[in-house]
């Protein structure tokens, strides 16, 4: 098994395991690395030969404790890389995911440290993801998705959980962007959209939009 193909695993099983307190399915994993279930079977059971993972096929997939430090490993360099190609070469939030999912595979814990120390040592990515440190330290926050905000309450957009560039667009184009400051006014009760206010601007945001835009009180 390539060390790429570890790594790639190891970290969606992370990022779908919502910080390694989760079980992770078979069919979900398939689904977010693209491959056949049979496929993805036969991987864990060679991450699980390598004492990365717990599998079984009825349970699911946990990280152990060395994969669990391996994968974090892997979510710094990709979120340092991604924080380093938006503040420090310009590039938009929406391009930077697929150009760090090649870069994160540079094994070089020097370098990742040096791009964190120009970038002023960052606790969060440019989509508002914590970044964990060198010794895989993640810092916990308060912060909650906008489904679960209160009506007549203030916040500010802290980060998303979708990185898809349609729907980072799609944001850019309302101004929700990271920091920006918002008033959510009602949900309807049909569909559990909701109004809210950003710049003065009435918008209509639709529930599935809102489980994946991550806020905090202002």
């Amino acid at each position: 098994m390539r060390q790429e193909t570890i790594e790639n695993y190891l970290k969606t099983i992370y990022n779908l395991s919502s910080d390694n307190t989760v079980v992770v399915g078979n069919k979900e994993l398939a689904g977010r690395l693209n491959l056949r279930p049979a496929t993805v079977t036969e991987g864990l059971r060679k991450l699980d030969e390598l004492k990365y993972v717990f599998y079984e096929k009825s349970y699911g997939t946990r990280l152990t404790t060395s994969g669990a430090k391996l994968a974090l490993n892997i979510v710094r360099r990709h979120r340092i890389w991604e924080t380093y190609l938006v503040k420090e070469l310009g590039f938009g939030w929406d391009e930077v995911h697929e150009i760090a999912e090649e870069l994160e595979h540079v094994k070089n814990d020097k370098l990742i440290n040096k791009l964190a120390g120009i970038l002023g040592n960052p606790i969060y990515d440019p989509h508002g993801d914590p970044i964990p440190d060198a010794k895989g330290k993640i810092f916990k926050s308060n912060f909650i998705k906008l489904s679960e905000a209160k009506p007549k309450v203030s916040y500010k957009i802290m980060g998303v959980t979708d990185h898809s560039s349609a729907f980072l667009k799609y944001l850019e184009k309302h101004h929700l962007i990271i920091g920006a400051n918002i008033l959510v006014k009602q949900f309807e009760e049909f569909d559990s959209s909701i109004l809210l206010t950003c710049n003065k601007n009435e918008i209509i945001i639709s529930s599935k939009a809102a489980e994946c835009m991550i806020v905090q009180v202002n």
